[in-house]
């Protein structure tokens, strides 16, 4: 039925940083037939848009458009690949009269050219009802009437119930399908009685089942564009939102590096000695765990803002969950690698610590590792409050086994390698690793309290410094643990029937 159908849900729900041809575009490359050529594709886009009459708002985005503008461009959307069954879900709700109007007589021209057009509306606008040819009323889920509108009058007569003069027609028929008087209730039930059809429309039902494969031949044979194409497609939809969002992105930034600034402020011009052992290790310890947070806290929201779209073009084969799946991994691992750079560039300088390649890429791949984490929450958790409290116990533990608070050497053996599920274990050592591992003197005035090389400084805090490769290894392993954990996590959200 998919295949052979088009659906305008009620709700209109889409990317809005997209202008409306960049959206129809989308659609038309992700379902249209992939042996469509390039410009047979583009002439059916500027076929919808001419047949609609959404010229004047082609290039304008989907933020700012009217309700019927949004509307025209939902029904757009299903048409683009021409489906002779067309089901619109409370088409009209919403709208003005005059809207309401127009996009009625739309359908109808539509249904002219030979499709089937099936419309679901609660509150017809004065005019909308006579227009469609046939309409189906029901009381409380049974068939009361199916036929032309004209004839409805006559039903109604039998019953002794006349629409008064300049009195919307529509409106007296729901009236009275929905009328809490015994004596309408009876009459209705009546009209359920003579208006049964079960037995007609289980034959129309079979007879259609018998006929798609020859009537519909062609769009049963429709071919989904590769996976590697939609997985392009769902990537420059992402570029282009992040690109227009770049307000955000830039707060983003902006917050993250003025915190960096404050947090390492206390922190300049710091000396390698004994004395400033303890700072060194708390400058790393403050820029590891701010960081995890800020990286953490501001993927959570990912999918809680967009799954709602993602659900329903997954749910109507547009693309599969991996394809838009895998585009926010790459979109995130690109910007997450761009705002680690610049603002380590900025901390580093202020604390004047050389800008070395191995340090700023291990910091790299820690804030990978939160954003993962952070991703694997949003995927899991549809409510806020559900995310708050599985990640403060997470939070607890984990800063605690970090080697800050505690020395790690007196951990029970159980604790002891618990500490590897740590983010911000696994961040302090690799940094104070690479922090360390090369400094072979530090000057101490005090020979009764002194910590003589690097070696020492790590092993105070429970530190190897030969578990540099090994703390890479899990950290690359959590990071594809959290992804994939992501994915099972979606994949048992989008099960549920999605928000029409």
């Amino acid at each position: 039925m998919i295949k052979i159908s088009g659906f305008v849900p009620q709700q209109d729900v889409t990317f809005d940083q997209l202008t409306t041809f960049e959206h129809l575009y989308l659609m038309a490359n992700l379902k249209m037939d992939r042996r469509t050529s390039k410009t047979a594709l583009k002439d059916r886009v500027d076929y919808t848009v001419t047949a609609l009459g959404m010229r004047e708002f082609l290039d304008t985005r989907l933020s700012v458009l009217s309700g019927g503008e949004r509307k025209k461009i939902a029904l757009a959307v299903q048409l683009l690949n021409d489906p002779p069954i067309l089901f619109c879900d409370e088409v009209t709700t919403g709208l003005d009269s005059y809207t309401a109007t127009h996009i009625v007589n739309t359908l109808k021209r539509i249904a002219r050219t030979g499709k089937i057009v099936i419309c679901t509306i609660h509150q017809p606008a004065s005019g909308v009802f006579d227009k469609f040819d046939e309409v189906i009323l029901l009381s409380n889920g049974r068939l009361a009437y199916q036929g032309p509108v004209p004839m409805i009058n006559q039903l109604f007569q039998r019953f002794n119930y006349k629409c008064p003069d300049l009195y919307n027609k529509a409106d007296f028929v729901i009236s009275i399908m929905n009328a809490d008087n015994e004596q309408i209730k009876r009459d209705v039930d009546e009209m359920c009685k003579l208006s049964s059809t079960d037995k007609q429309t289980d034959l129309n039902y079979d007879l259609f089942n018998d006929q798609v494969l020859l009537g519909y031949t062609q769009h049963l044979q429709i071919q989904k564009p590769l996976w590697i194409i939609q997985l392009i497609f769902i990537l420059k939809r992402s570029v282009i939102c992040l690109l227009r969002n770049y307000k955000i992105k830039l707060l983003e930034l902006g917050t993250i590096t003025f915190l960096g600034v404050i947090l390492s402020t206390p922190y300049m011009d710091l000396k390698f000695d004994t004395k400033a052992v303890q700072n060194w290790q708390g400058f790393w310890f403050s820029l590891t765990t701010n960081s995890i947070f800020q990286y953490c806290y501001t993927s959570i929201i990912t999918y809680q803002v967009e799954f709602p779209v993602v659900h329903r073009e997954v749910s109507n084969n547009i693309y599969t969950l991996s394809v838009y799946y895998t585009s926010q991994i790459v979109i995130t691992f690109i910007w997450t690698v761009l705002e680690t750079v610049l603002y380590t560039y900025i901390v580093f300088w202020v604390v004047g610590i050389n800008w070395e390649l191995l340090v700023v890429t291990t910091f790299v791949i820690n804030m990978l590792i939160c954003r993962s984490y952070g991703s694997v929450l949003s995927a899991f958790f549809e409510k806020f409050e559900n995310i708050v409290i599985f990640s403060l116990v997470y939070d607890y533990l984990a800063v605690a086994l970090s080697g800050v608070y505690i020395s790690l050497g007196t951990l029970p053996f159980i604790l002891y390698y618990l500490k590897y599920l740590s983010i911000f274990f696994l961040g302090c050592e690799t940094l104070s690793i690479l922090q360390w591992k090369n400094i072979t003197f530090i000057p101490c005035l005090d020979v009764n309290n002194c910590l003589r090389n690097g070696k020492e400084v790590l092993l105070s805090y429970g530190y190897d410094i030969d578990r540099f490769n090994t703390d890479i290894i899990i950290l690359g392993v959590f990071y594809i643990v959290c992804y994939m954990l992501g994915y099972y996590g979606l994949l048992r959200r989008i099960k549920k029937q999605p928000a029409y």
